[in-house]
């Protein structure tokens, strides 16, 4: 079995896929139709480490954003966001009240992710250009 996503996240890395990706183990697909980010869907299951098997440098950077942490209003923990080695990249997480990790969403083609902002359930990623995509915290991918 190879590095999992909690590995790779605190190596400050995260696979270079479209895919949520939970502390569990458990992935899937997501689909974006790029920056705009105008619609998000979730897909079939990913496994990780076939994919990395697959190949071993499929992986990018996890660079969280200054401005890209949000504390959750329960104290439960955080969502967070930021950039990758590629220009054309994001992604968004959440993190428990230790800074752990418990899913991450990684996008190939959204722009960086500069902004994170929780209200309620609903937390909401804004990239360089000014898009942004909102996450219900509540939906069973993302609890």
């Amino acid at each position: 079995m190879g590095k999992g996503i909690i590995d790779l996240w605190l190596a400050n890395e995260r696979p270079a896929v479209d895919g949520v990706f939970r502390a569990d183990g458990s992935a899937w697909a997501v689909d974006v139709d790029g920056p705009e980010l105008s619609w998000f869907d979730i897909g079939e299951p990913l496994d990780l480490d076939e994919l990395l098997m697959e190949d071993r440098e499929r992986l990018t950077r996890a660079d969280v954003h200054p401005q890209g942490l949000a504390q959750l209003p329960d104290g439960a923990g955080y969502v967070c966001c930021g950039d990758g080695s590629l220009g054309s990249e994001g992604f968004f997480a959440r993190l428990d009240q230790y800074k752990g990790l418990v899913w991450l969403v990684s996008l190939l083609n959204s722009n960086p992710f500069e902004q994170a902002d929780v209200h309620g359930s609903l937390a909401t990623f804004t990239n360089n250009l000014g898009n942004s995509l909102t996450i219900d915290l509540t939906n069973p991918y993302f609890t």
